[in-house]
């Protein structure tokens, strides 16, 4: 627990002044995502995991080091992405490492239990011009969970418990000032008001907030509204100022 809140104290000060969009998630806060097409849950792992075994386990049809015409002519092509890549997808089980930890999904709704159901994975390649010699070749994946309950957005997965999490709060109070210059919000909490100074003045309007403490810290997690992203994302601690630690967006347009 300490660990936690000196590492969020650590990330705070140096993280206060950037933009929404330039956050990351973090080692405790990894990001969440919810897939449109398939409607999981998925999140990036905790745990170190070898994907290019995982897929050579998944995938023994291809040949992962030189892929024959008929194998490429079975992967995946993304125009944006060049007429040189292919990729393919797949799932693969948990490893007991994955499955042994439990894990709290974070979202515009609260904080709910994520059951780890299996692992997803991809292979992306690039080969050369020819299309005969593999010039790079990236295995990565995720997660996928299940929450306790349907949900319609994700935004971070932790590792910890239900009892972990303290005087959840939906609807937390989070407004952006009508004021000239950079953009400023006040996070209202009873009594008190913690502000936050954006370092620029183009900073969206909030769609929802939610307040919460982790380890005895207060968090306050922010849902932005996007012309651009289906979900925006920005995780502040709430001391005596708003200062974001972590930030996860998806669903952009290219």
């Amino acid at each position: 627990m300490k660990l936690l809140s000196g590492l969020l104290v650590f990330m705070a000060s140096a993280l206060q002044s950037q933009s929404i969009y330039d956050l990351f998630g973090t080692d405790q806060f990894h990001r969440a995502y919810l897939e449109a097409k398939s409607n999981e849950v998925t999140f990036d792992p905790f745990q170190e995991i070898n994907w290019e075994g995982k897929a050579r386990i998944a995938l023994p049809w291809l040949n992962l080091d030189r892929p024959t015409p008929p194998q490429i002519a079975r992967l995946s092509t993304f125009e944006s992405a060049g007429p040189q890549f292919r990729s393919v997808g797949f799932r693969a089980p948990l490893d007991s490492a994955v499955s042994r930890a439990t894990y709290l999904l974070i979202y515009a709704g609260g904080v709910i239990p994520l059951q780890p159901v299996q692992l997803k994975g991809s292979v992306d390649f690039d080969f050369d011009t020819g299309m005969t010699i593999v010039q790079r070749r990236v295995a990565s994946g995720a997660v996928v969970g299940k929450p306790s309950r349907p949900v319609t957005t994700a935004a971070f997965a932790i590792v910890g418990k239900p009892a972990d999490i303290k005087e959840v709060h939906p609807g937390a109070k989070f407004e952006k000032r009508k004021q000239a210059g950079p953009a400023v919000y006040d996070f209202t909490d009873g009594s008190r008001t913690v502000t936050w100074t954006a370092s620029s003045q183009e900073q969206p309007d909030a769609a929802s907030a939610i307040s919460f403490r982790l380890a005895y810290q207060q968090l306050l997690l922010v849902k932005w509204n996007s012309d651009f992203c289906g979900s925006v994302y920005t995780l502040f601690t709430a001391d005596t100022a708003l200062k974001p630690i972590a930030g996860n967006d998806y669903d952009c347009d290219p």
